[in-house]
């Protein structure tokens, strides 16, 4: 392996990987805070145009003008479970081995993490600039954060403080709360699992609570209306229609909210996440017109008991796409 290019001795590939887009960019951390650093030549390939994860990767440091072994390394977020030499994509063929992966490309350092343990990792570093307030509450910065949100499907990852000398260290806690099972709160809800078990042999939140479950429920309130389609529509047009005010549109995002604010509600408990609520991935952006008129903190805050308890947690959306990115950029110096 050839000594590393002086031009390229604090330059990292990053990279946020979901089920549908691979994002890319060059990371150069030098004379910078950890996460601060510049991001360089930022992409978006549809994954969907690659039939290897290898190929995209390939394809992005080609036309970057890079040989990855004057990197770093790379640093990437992946959007599956991690352990083993086995990586799969959840809602993506996409596989890889690690190790192939690093031999192939002739990469000096990989480091893996999962894609919302990478948007956890940003938040504690996050400017105001890049949040927008879904509720002010009580922030408590000594408590746990929790990151979740809905994409191709709907991640889930908490980060806890941790003590560190006369500061304080924040480790990621990376999770698949996603899959879950769904629990209906209402009669809708009870005849909506049945539905969806009809297809499914398990139903988790995910089947619901993601871009292909906003079509879902938008396709289950078709039926009960008794309308049909001759093709579904994608997630981007009922959120399209639905702010231009139709009414099956509307009520399947406001449902969709709902079932969001609950599961969103419940992992806040498990998380204790008083230091915050988050929303990341790529649906609630799209959504975001709505989302004060909906039943999603009312949703959320219905716990019973500890309606008190939780009414009080701030609950904010992440509009910085490149927060991932700077996750995985993060995550090098938690190895």
């Amino acid at each position: 392996m050839s000594t590393l290019n002086p031009s390229f001795q604090n330059r990292w590939l990053v990279g946020d990987i979901g089920g549908t887009n691979a994002r890319f960019a060059l990371y150069d951390g030098t004379d910078s805070g950890i996460g601060e650093g510049r991001l360089i030549g930022r992409e978006t390939l549809a994954a969907s145009e690659f039939e290897k994860f290898a190929d995209a990767v390939a394809v992005f440091l080609q036309r970057a003008g890079v040989d990855a072994e004057n990197l770093c390394g790379a640093s990437l977020a992946v959007a599956c479970p991690l352990g083993g030499e086995d990586i799969r994509f959840t809602n993506s063929p996409w596989q890889f081995s690690p190790s192939i992966l690093q031999q192939m490309l002739r990469l000096r350092h990989l480091t893996l993490v999962n894609d919302f343990e990478a948007l956890a990792l940003s938040v504690p570093r996050m400017a105001a600039s890049s949040l927008l307030t879904i509720r002010e509450g009580g922030l408590s910065e000594s408590s746990a954060k929790l990151v979740l949100g809905p994409g191709t499907g709907l991640g889930v990852a908490g980060i806890v403080p941790i003590a560190a000398g006369n500061g304080v260290s924040w480790r990621p806690i990376p999770g698949e709360g996603g899959h879950v099972a769904f629990a209906p709160l209402d009669d809708f809800e009870v005849d909506l699992l049945r539905h969806l078990r009809s297809r499914h042999a398990r139903v988790s939140v995910e089947r619901i609570v993601c871009g292909d479950g906003l079509v879902a429920l938008h396709g289950f309130l078709m039926t009960l209306s008794g309308k049909s389609l001759s093709s579904a529509p994608t997630a981007a047009a009922i959120a399209k229609s639905a702010l231009e005010g139709d009414s099956i549109a509307r009520d399947a995002v406001m449902r969709f909210l709902a079932i969001l604010g609950s599961f969103a509600g419940d992992c806040a408990l498990l998380f204790s996440a008083r230091g915050g609520v988050y929303f990341g991935g790529g649906v609630l952006p799209k959504l975001w017109p709505m989302v004060a008129d909906s039943p999603l903190i009312e949703r959320f805050d219905a716990k019973g008991r500890m309606t008190s308890w939780i009414s009080k947690i701030p609950i904010k959306l992440i509009h910085d796409d490149s927060a991932a990115l700077r996750g995985a950029a993060i995550a090098v110096d938690q190895r």
